[in-house]
């Protein structure tokens, strides 16, 4: 299944369950590193596109710094598929991967 597919089966799901894909909203895009200089790399670069930025320690023995980058956009396969793939094209410059993505359910 390529991410295109998962991200719609995902999106439908949601609808299924009751959730307006309509309006747009803040999409937030988790990526993990294995260390604060590669993740606060990634998170500067992010944040001079526009970007806002979130950056945690998590009490894990793998890849421990999360960052969470958010974007406002309407909820679509093909949005949010687009910006996953770019996001973690950036992170793996810097070590990291993606690690998904979420919305607040309206």
């Amino acid at each position: 299944m390529s991410l295109l597919e998962e991200n719609a089966d995902i999106l439908a799901e949601m609808e299924r369950d009751g959730s307006d894909l309509g309006p747009a909203r803040s999409v937030d895009f988790s990526h993990v590193f294995p260390d604060q200089l590669s993740a606060e790399a990634f998170a500067a670069e992010c944040e001079r596109d526009g970007f806002k930025i979130d950056i945690v320690e998590i009490d894990r023995d793998e890849d421990p710094w999360d960052v969470t980058v958010s974007t406002d956009m309407q909820p679509s396969a093909v949005n949010i598929t687009s910006w996953e793939e770019r996001f973690d094209a950036r992170a793996e410059t810097y070590g990291g991967r993606s690690d998904g993505w979420g919305f607040f359910r309206v």
